[in-house]
């Protein structure tokens, strides 16, 4: 996980802040209610009372304060996915989905995919990897792969395949195919060096 986004959802885990309220709970405690106190023990109840609802405002501010500079840092993220993620309206209207892609980063393009599909996020995930895509936030393909785009895109074009599922494969496959070429090559290139030289 990036460090601003783990330091977001350290911030907004409810788990933290009850373990800090539990603490000022501790820290503070005001004694039980008795309607026999005397005077003095029941200004010393009021007392710690305060000192106790003072400490836990205290927390409130400071837990705020926490999130607002979190949320601030993680959308001054130095990744414009990150950013993106964060921000874009149409994207958190899938925060299911938008924080689990956070939380997961950094990946690549074909990681993004292969978790996407991995999610069983068909629809509303191709849309919105589309989205990204478009705004130019998308980490570049593999070099090595970048080749298979218009392979994709025509076989898509003319089956009406899943484009996302179809480059998946096609990635998975491809190295395979690509090593089985090579090989092939290098022993037609052997079998032409054999062959006796002709006047």
């Amino acid at each position: 996980m990036l460090p601003e986004v783990k330091a977001y959802y350290d911030a907004i885990d409810s788990r933290n802040h009850r373990t800090e309220t539990d603490r000022v709970y501790h820290a503070h405690p005001v004694p039980e209610w008795d309607h026999t106190m005397s005077p003095d023990q029941v200004a010393a109840y009021f007392e710690a009372e305060d000192k106790q609802n003072a400490a836990l405002r205290e927390l409130a501010k400071a837990h705020k304060t926490k999130q607002a500079e979190a949320y601030q840092n993680l959308v001054a993220s130095e990744d414009p996915l990150v950013r993106f993620l964060a921000t874009d309206p149409e994207v958190r209207r899938y925060p299911q989905h938008a924080d689990a892609v956070l939380k997961a980063l950094p990946m690549s393009r074909e990681e993004m995919e292969e978790f996407g599909d991995r999610q069983d996020w068909c629809g509303e995930y191709g849309r919105l990897f589309k989205r990204a895509e478009k705004a130019g936030v998308l980490p570049a393909p593999t070099p090595d792969l970048a080749d298979i785009e218009p392979l994709v895109r025509e076989v898509v074009n003319w089956s009406g395949m899943n484009e996302r599922r179809l480059r998946i494969v096609v990635k998975k496959h491809l190295p395979d195919i690509l090593a089985s070429a090579e090989a092939k090559a290098k022993d037609a290139q052997r079998s032409t060096e054999d062959l006796p030289a002709t006047a």
